[in-house]
Order: structure tokens, then sequence, then C-alpha cells
């Protein structure tokens, strides 16, 4: 086994209501594999739900990096428990944080399994929502995010489920990013799922119709994609 030990970049502010900000170096230093890694992680959960802005910030980046660290799965209540305080991550007014909540769940999906899939309903609209962040940042992760869970499901049903809000979003930066999401998702799963193209034509073909020239751009890097 190995000792994983991360500095936070940010210093950790006393609080009142957490115990964690009294020792703030003990989530800093933990071996992923062993069986401390539950209480860890959930010791970062709980720093990443803190008031303060700072705290949340090193609580979403040390969970980040515990889960990108481990390969133990998770377990059912595990998922629900970093789900749920993902899912108010994405919604922070500080990117960063934003940003940090949607790396982890990427991380998570590849060690939740089966588990992730009760999720879909909440996860798949919450990362469309993200796409239309003003933070390029933001929306990269929301990207990632979307094709990790492709991976470890089903390409096609969530491109059908993201599809469902991102195709006709009243932003058009969500418009724009999920073009690009499909156009990456064709290049990496078109070969292997052949559905996915069925599901995605449609669609982008009446995207080339698009009122912003943004869309109508991503929509006709898709289509080459699919034909070159």
């Amino acid at each position: 086994s190995f000792t994983l030990t991360l500095t936070p970049l940010f210093s950790l502010h006393r609080s009142a209501n957490s115990k964690l900000s009294d020792h703030p170096q003990q989530i800093f230093h933990s071996n992923p594999s062993n069986p401390n890694f539950s209480s860890t992680m959930e010791e970062a959960l709980e720093l990443a739900r803190a008031k303060d802005t700072k705290e949340r910030m090193a609580g979403v980046e040390h969970l980040h990096q515990l889960l990108e660290a481990s390969s133990k799965p998770l377990t059912s209540s595990e998922v629900t428990s970093l789900v749920d305080t993902c899912l108010d991550l994405l919604k922070d007014n500080n990117f960063r944080v934003s940003q940090g909540g949607l790396q982890a769940l990427a991380s998570a999906a590849v060690l939740a399994g089966d588990h992730l899939k009760i999720h879909f309903n909440a996860l798949v609209p919450a990362a469309v929502e993200r796409l239309g962040d003003g933070k390029q940042p933001v929306r990269d992760a929301a990207r990632r995010l979307l094709i990790t869970l492709m991976e470890v499901s089903s390409p096609t049903i969530i491109v059908e489920r993201a599809g469902s809000y991102a195709w006709e979003h009243k932003s058009w930066r969500v418009r724009e990013e999920f073009a690009r999401t499909v156009t990456s998702a064709i290049n990496l799963f078109a070969s292997t799922e052949l559905p996915l193209q069925r599901a995605i034509l449609p669609p982008i073909l009446h995207m080339l119709n698009d009122p912003n020239h943004s869309v109508r751009d991503a929509a006709i890097s898709c289509i080459e994609e699919m034909y070159t």
C-alpha cells in the first residue's frame, strides 16, 4: 500500500459548527486502500459542505484527490452521500467549487459500479446545466463528466437522456457544448456503439438551423466527425 499525502491549497478557517476545522490536517493524510478510506471520504464531504468558501474548496479538492487515488469500489451509501453533496456543490457561486464537484463525480463514477445508475435522473440534467456555465473550466468538467457516464454505462442512453434537456435548451452555450460533447462521444464510441449515431443525427441536423452561429459551427463539426 502507499500513503497519499496532500497539502491543501487553501488555509482552513475555524468554524464553530465544523469539528474538522479544529484538526484540518487530519483529512489530508490518508491511504485510500485502507479501511479508513470511508471515514476519510466522509470527512472530506463534510468539509465540502462547510459554509466557508475556502473550506469547501479544500474539501472538494481533497475529495477529488482521494477518489482519483483509490481503486476501492464505493458502496451504495457512499455513492448516495457523495452524489447528494456534489449536486449541491455544482450550484456553488464559486466556480472552482462547482468544477471540483464535477471532477469528483467523474472520478466517483469509475468506482461506483451499478450504484450510480439510480442517480442518473439527477446527475445528467445537473451536468447539462453546467455546460452553460460562464467559466470554461466548469464547462469542460461537465463535458468530461458526461463522457465518463457514457464510459461506465451506455453512450446512447446518456446521450438520449442528456439530449432531452440539451438539444433545445434555452442557453445557446448549453447547446453548443452538448454538440461538442456528442462529437467527442462519436470519436470515442461510434465504432462499438452502433445506435449512437442514429440517436445523434436528427437533432444535430436540426442544429444547423440554430440562430446562434457557435451552435451551428459545433453542429457542422459533429457531422464532419460522423462522416470522416
